[in-house]
């Protein structure tokens, strides 16, 4: 999953709009069959989140093209919950939920 961050090279100062990407870890939707309580009640603290893949990215400058590491970005980012489910599931519920309300 890409997502652009403003970065700046630390060999020319020059900034520039990066393209990093990220590896999406979702939590599972059941806990795991025969599990006792310590690893039930880890399961229920533990959250989707985002792991940043590049640790080092070549400058865009032409005439610097070093690499340097990504500082000033989080390596881990935890998601928010709510979008769960597939695109019909949600279609289905805002139906639902909003279906009954007339058009004026």
């Amino acid at each position: 999953m890409p997502k652009n961050h403003v970065l700046m090279c630390p060999h020319c100062q020059q900034q520039e709009e990066y393209q990093l990407t990220w590896m999406v870890r979702r939590k599972r939707q059941q806990p795991p069959p025969g599990c006792d309580s310590e690893t039930l009640a880890k399961f229920r603290k533990a959250q989707s989140y985002m792991v940043r893949r590049d640790d080092m990215i070549a400058c865009k400058n032409v005439r610097c093209r070093k690499r340097f590491e990504v500082e000033g970005v989080q390596s881990v980012a935890y998601m928010q919950e709510a979008a769960s489910g597939s695109v019909e599931d949600r279609a289905a519920r805002l139906k639902a939920a909003f279906g009954r309300r007339s058009a004026g």
